[in-house]
């Protein structure tokens, strides 16, 4: 009879787990190789904004246009009339009891209709 050892899989699990890390890395690496890095003459990677940075370097700094005529701001004319009159709302005695029980002794301690 040949004897199986049962044991725990963690050692199994750990070595796979390192394996998926480094083969992760090795694909990744392997497919980013061929793009090089971003080199002062290599043109493989330039983009428009990089043309377009290099186009405004060489014409130089741009004058600022002469400001024109300078207009007053318009204001605002303040708004005339009657003021709105803020109202209290009525607080009846089961409201001042509610809120005397919650601590809020400002409205418990209005007078009651």
């Amino acid at each position: 009879m040949s004897a199986e050892r049962r044991g725990n899989p963690f050692g199994w699990i750990f070595l796979g787990f390192v394996v998926g890390v480094i083969a992760t890395f090795g694909v990744i690496l392997f497919l980013t190789a061929g793009l090089g890095g971003y080199d002062e003459g290599s043109d493989e990677m330039r983009s428009a904004a990089d043309d377009a940075a290099a186009e405004a370097i060489a014409r130089g700094p741009v004058a600022a246009p002469a400001p024109s005529k300078i207009e007053a701001p318009v204001v605002a004319e303040p708004v005339t009339g009657p003021t709105p009159i803020r109202e209290t709302p009525p607080i009846d005695s089961q409201m001042a009891d509610d809120a005397a029980a919650a601590g809020m002794t400002s409205r418990a301690d209005q007078p009651t209709n």
